[in-house]
């Protein structure tokens, strides 16, 4: 396995995406099928490469998602559309900004300021993102001094019907 069979498999993918969608609409399921039915020698050279990317897609798309399976209480962020892994910047031991995934019922308030502080250096377009961080800064306002955590601020607020 190379990085050579790799890209030999991206073109012969792309090459299998431009014919199957001349014929017929594009669909994923009807590529996949045809590649493991008909081409399976192709995915063989690339199958621990492929496994690992795989793996990265659905860690990203579990990280993404909104509802977590494995909470047993109350989600505090369930009106919001905010994943249940969060991307938290951070300076590495050489001063480089990082960032680190976090749970979301586990951000501080320094995590939530430093997410909100990165804004100011991304263009001012409106994300549904920001729209959501924005209201959840207003509701926790009152609770900081309270609170260990947005969580649990936000937990303070609903009870208080905020």
């Amino acid at each position: 396995m190379s990085n050579l069979d790799l890209r030999e498999f991206h073109s012969f993918l792309e090459r299998l995406i431009e014919n199957s969608s001349r014929k017929q609409r594009f669909s994923i399921d009807k590529i996949v099928n045809t590649i493991l039915a008909e081409h399976p020698q192709r995915l063989e050279k690339i199958q621990d490469q492929a496994v690992v990317l795989g793996l990265r897609a659905l860690i990203r798309n579990n990280c993404r998602a909104k509802i977590s399976a494995t909470d047993n209480g109350p989600d505090m962020f369930g009106d919001y559309r905010i994943g249940k892994r969060v991307s938290v910047p951070y300076k590495d031991g050489k001063g480089k900004l990082r960032w680190d995934k976090k749970r979301r019922n586990e951000l501080t308030f320094e995590d939530f300021d430093e997410i909100v502080a990165r804004w100011d250096d991304r263009p001012a377009r409106q994300s549904q993102d920001r729209r959501d961080f924005e209201d959840i800064a207003k509701r926790i306002r009152p609770y900081r001094d309270q609170a260990r955590t947005v969580g649990e601020a936000l937990e303070m607020a609903a009870r208080d019907g905020l």
